[in-house]
């Protein structure tokens, strides 16, 4: 580094004004003698021009050192502000607002975030329900969880896989007693399905069964409702067949035998669980490491949280 760009070289010359000492200078700022000694030759070179007369002891400051040590007492101020203002910053807490699905299940959220908070305990996140990744580009959150893969075709979006998700089709004991049970896909034609439709979720437009897939056409009696309670209350009161329900949000109606899945098998087009965040935030290292994190952290437990239901009921990637 060029002397006169050098902070240490400033606090040695600083230093010297007051102890018009070299060696006291080395002890004041923890430097052996040499070291001293020689920052402040070299910064003398770099000038041009002498900042001391050694030929008397004490020192002698040169008419140059006077005049520049002003200015050279507002830099080290300076520095001395920009250190306190960095520590400030860096004991700071970090606060981040997340939108996750509200249909997304919760049960071991808050035990995943204490352990993450243990690791980085600055790091605050707020949570928020069902925005989408315009809403994100709109500033209205900071990490989005979505049940689909936007289109990021000008690269305004960093995306991480967060795996994928299944929705089996759901009725009420009542619906079956009143309607009976579907026994092919065919056979929906004759029963009322239940969608959302939203901007959040893709409306879904087929059932898949492995390789088979069915459209929705107009053949179909499709009822449209906008969120995930609306739908499940619909079920629920045998108004029709779930297709958009997602497990988490009616695990216990399933266990307690309130919803039954019916066509084992069937499921509209699987959940492309994504995390995202706005390209511009790449650089904010806390923020891209946790949404990183989050998204391994989902991916992982997908399958562990809802494999064996799905297996039990024939549902599969």
């Amino acid at each position: 580094m060029i002397p006169k760009e050098s902070l240490l070289a400033w606090k040695v010359f600083q230093k010297t004004s007051q102890t018009l000492n070299i060696s006291r200078t080395a002890i004041e700022l923890d430097l052996d003698l040499k070291t001293a000694s020689r920052i402040l030759k070299e910064l003398e070179k770099n000038l041009g021009f002498s900042l001391f007369d050694r030929s008397s002891r004490p020192f002698k400051m040169t008419q140059e050192a006077e005049l520049i040590l002003p200015c050279v007492h507002q830099l080290l101020k300076s520095e001395d502000k920009l250190s306190l203002k960095l520590q400030e910053v860096a004991s700071k807490p970090i606060d981040v607002r997340l939108s996750l699905p509200v249909n997304m299940t919760r049960d071991d959220l808050f035990p995943v975030m204490a352990k993450y908070r243990e690791l980085h305990p600055k790091f605050n996140v707020r949570f928020l329900n069902d925005c989408d990744h315009q809403h994100l580009l709109d500033g209205e959150t900071d990490i989005v969880m979505l049940p689909y893969r936007p289109e990021n075709a000008n690269g305004d979006l960093v995306l991480f896989d967060a795996g994928f998700s299944f929705n089996m089709l759901l009725a009420s004991p009542k619906y079956v007693a009143r309607n009976g049970s579907p026994s092919c896909v065919e056979d929906l034609k004759n029963h009322v399905l239940i969608l959302r439709d939203s901007r959040i979720y893709p409306t879904t437009r087929s059932l898949e069964h492995a390789d088979l897939c069915v459209s929705l056409t107009s053949d179909f009696k499709l009822v449209y409702l906008g969120d995930a309670f609306s739908c499940r209350s619909a079920a629920l009161l045998g108004h029709g067949i779930a297709v958009d329900l997602s497990v988490a949000y009616c695990s216990d109606d399933i266990k307690d035998g309130r919803l039954i899945p019916l066509l084992p098998g069937w499921h509209r087009p699987r959940w492309d669980m994504t995390i995202a965040i706005r390209k511009e935030d790449a650089e904010n290292k806390p923020l891209y490491e946790f949404a990183s994190w989050f998204a391994n952290t989902q991916k992982k437990a997908y399958p562990k949280r809802w494999g064996p239901i799905f297996e039990k009921y024939g549902v599969t990637p």
